[in-house]
């Protein structure tokens, strides 16, 4: 009796001890905790990703385990909206609490941040946090200056140049999650607060496998693959024992139009599926997790949260609109208008800039053909609803008003670049508009856009034959509005891949009379003056650029005073370029190849083996001529077995470029391995049965002594390709080399 006694004295404790610990928990997870400098922070923002392209916002065309996972822990926005649908003003809203017209960067290009205006990372370390960031476009590079305060950026994404388009200068998620985690895992005692930014849900939508395979939408593969991404890193932070104790905040910076309102990608309009964004916060502890606040906030509202939760004072100055999130959480949190602007239209076509207000259900899109919609009642925003709503609209017209402010265009200058640019002949009108001007409404210039999109996509397919075709319809557009900058750089970028480069030159040159200081066209003319050994109008186009992207321009600059035969020159400015660029293999390639010259092997290959340190972080792992240039500082210094072993990575990376098979032959037969030599000749040809192919070996043997092979394989080019002028220059070169070689001897 005793011991039945006892057992249910037992169980009674037991329960007891159960109750209080559920109160305990429910108690935890009811409250939000109290604010801590010690608390490790992590910003997640995936680009371009709709928040109803989630299954934690609903959404059933897609899997994504590990945001829905921290979605569990988290509290979830389901109203959240950004500000802008452009990459780099609305980052720049979450790092500064700013609306673009607050901290004047209204556009991915051309704008700046200004160092007066304290950022997250400033303010954090100022606290006592370390701060480290990793991020996958371009647009977001460190010479926009937001990158201030941290200790450690990394934005090494491919730069402007060639055929390259700028949204679509990006690295993959997986890689910038690398990075990220090896910063993560050199950390100590001290808080931190990480900025990781995810691109693969932008255009162009290439999933890796298996998500291309198991998805209908490319863009649904992306945001497939993007979770994955995310589920490394979070992994990752549990194994440190880190993702119980951080703040974790998951975002996107804007929406995706996909056609909804006849706009495919973003940046024109500002209807719901461009400015809607997924928001989820997760507290230390899992605090509140699984919450669902549905009052609507905005992006502005992450820079107080993340201040508040981490005791961190805010700045002084400045005019913010946001306010804490967790202010919201019990629906207490007032209903305020939030806005939102575009200046996409304005700045790169001379169409009208759009402004949005949403207060409540209702969303005010004002423009010069307004709209207005319940997006209660109509969340697809069909039906304008401003003629059966008139006293809302009024409403929120008057409240607009003073929320829109004048913009400069992103091709404003300084005096002396001004008067530079005046020397070289640009004086004319700019996309810049006036202040009133009465400007087309982006929705009317839908047909002319869709045309631009076509002449784009035609060019940067994969058939060359498509070139005269999108070349005709970019001239078409051109004669209706030359102000369009886009056109002018598609069009010298068309003209250089059909091989009419003095002709790109000039289309390019065209363009800056009529837009003069864009920065996309000052690059066109300095490559294109670059190539064709114009020195001149390459360096004063480059300097002007060097005004607003220093980075690129003296790498040019660099290559200009090589060709120029000023190594010391190339030299400067190569340093200049790696004062302000993530990734300097460029930079370290040319510095290579002037101690190349010098002769300074020793020196040269130390350049090489640092440009490889950074070339291994890519992927794919590989860049062309490192291994080439390697090889033949290896070859000068005497170690064959190096140079022979850098020669062939360089035909494994590069199978179709002879020039390694060339070298590799040469020291071939230099170690009298001639049968292996003769061997490559055959492998090169086969992989490259290209007219030049023939010229580089016909030469290389001519080099080697082997006149019979010279004259054979020339033969043997001139047959396959009768009208190859180079091919026909052929022996008139050998004969010259070979009057050359005799000269030297007598």
């Amino acid at each position: 009796m005793r011991s039945i006694r006892s057992w249910l004295v037992i169980c009674v404790a037991a329960a007891v001890a159960v109750a209080v610990i559920a109160v305990l928990w429910v108690r935890n997870r009811g409250s939000i905790g109290s604010p801590s400098a010690t608390t490790p922070v992590i910003l997640i923002s995936i680009d371009t990703l709709r928040s109803d392209h989630l299954p934690a916002y609903g959404y059933k065309g897609v899997e994504t385990p590990n945001i829905d996972a921290l979605r569990a822990d988290s509290i979830l926005y389901s109203r959240a909206y950004s500000h802008t649908p452009l990459t780099l003003p609305s980052h720049i809203t979450l790092l500064t609490g700013m609306l673009p017209a607050d901290s004047g960067v209204r556009d991915n290009m051309g704008y700046r941040l200004e160092n007066s205006i304290p950022t997250l990372p400033e303010l954090l370390k100022k606290n006592g946090y370390e701060t480290g960031a990793a991020v996958s476009a371009f647009v977001l590079r460190h010479e926009t200056l937001i990158s201030r305060g941290f200790d450690f950026y990394d934005d090494e994404v491919e730069p402007m140049g060639g055929a390259n388009v700028l949204g679509r200068i990006q690295r993959e998620g997986g890689e910038t999650v690398r990075a990220a985690q090896k910063w993560l895992d050199g950390r100590g005692a001290k808080p931190f607060f990480f900025f990781l930014h995810l691109y693969d849900p932008h255009t162009p939508y290439t999933p890796p496998e298996p998500y291309k395979s198991r998805y209908r939408s490319d863009y649904d593969g992306e945001i497939a693959y993007a979770d994955s991404v995310i589920g490394q890193l979070l992994e990752d932070l549990k194994r440190k024992g880190i993702y119980d104790k951080a703040l974790i905040v998951l975002l996107s910076d804007h929406g995706e139009g996909l056609n909804e309102h006849g706009e495919e990608e973003h940046g024109f309009f500002l209807y719901r599926e461009d400015i809607q964004v997924p928001l989820i916060v997760k507290l230390p502890g899992s605090r509140r997790g699984g919450a669902t606040v549905k009052t609507p906030v905005q992006l502005a509202d992450v820079f107080p949260t993340i201040l508040e939760r981490t005791a961190t004072p805010p700045p002084k100055s400045g005019h913010r609109v946001g306010q804490s999130l967790l202010s919201f959480i019990d629906g207490d949190g007032p209903s305020r208008p939030i806005y939102a602007e575009t200046y996409y239209a304005r700045f790169h076509f001379g169409w009208s800039d759009i402004h949005s207000l949403i207060e409540g259900n209702d969303h005010y899109i004002h423009g010069p053909i307004p709209e207005l919609y319940d997006l209660a009642a109509d969340p697809g925003e069909t039906k304008n609803g401003i003629d059966q709503n008139r006293r809302t609209y009024v409403k929120l017209r008057t409240a607009i008003a003073p929320l829109v402010k004048a913009a400069e265009a992103p091709t404003s200058v300084d005096p002396d670049t001004a008067a530079k640019l005046a020397a070289l002949g640009y004086i004319g009108s700019t996309v810049q508009t006036s202040t009133g001007e009465a400007l087309p409404d982006p929705k009317t210039m839908l047909p002319t856009f869709l045309e631009i999109r076509r002449a784009s996509t035609l060019f940067h397919g994969e058939n060359k034959d498509d070139y005269p075709e999108a070349l005709r319809i970019t001239e078409k557009l051109l004669a209706a509005n030359g102000k369009i900058t886009d056109l002018w750089d598609l069009k010298s970028k068309i003209l250089w891949a059909m091989g009419k480069r003095e002709e790109s030159m000039e289309a390019a040159k065209e363009g800056l009379r009529h837009v003069p200081g864009a920065i996309a066209l000052l690059f066109d003319v300095a490559n294109t003056g670059l190539a064709l050994k114009d020195l001149d109008t390459a360096q004063q186009h480059a300097e002007i650029a060097a005004k607003t992207e220093p980075g690129q321009a003296h790498e040019i600059l660099s290559r200009i005073w090589l060709l120029r035969g000023n190594p010391e020159k190339a030299a400067q400015e190569a340093k200049l370029a790696m004062q302000t660029v993530q990734d300097p293999t460029k930079e370290l390639m040319i510095l290579g190849s002037i101690e190349m010259d010098r002769q300074n092997f020793k020196k040269a290959l130390e350049y090489y083996d640092q440009a490889l340190v950074h070339v291994k972080r890519k992927d794919p792992p590989k860049l062309q001529n490192l291994h080439l240039n390697r090889g033949d500082a290896f070859a000068r210094l005497e170690r064959p077995n190096d140079a022979e072993r850098e020669f062939r990575a360089e035909i494994a990376d590069f199978p179709t470029d002879p020039r390694a098979y060339s070298s590799l032959i040469i020291l071939l037969v230099t170690n009298r391995r001639s049968d292996e030599a003769t061997k490559l000749v055959f492998e090169a040809i086969k992989a490259s049965p290209e007219p030049h192919t023939y010229v580089v070996v016909a030469e290389t043997l001519k080099a080697i002594g082997d006149d019979r092979g010279a004259l054979f394989w020339t033969y043997q080019g001139q047959q396959k390709f009768p009208n190859d002028d180079e091919l026909r220059r052929l022996p008139k070169r050998l004969a010259e080399a070979t009057r050359l070689l005799q000269t030297r001897v007598n």
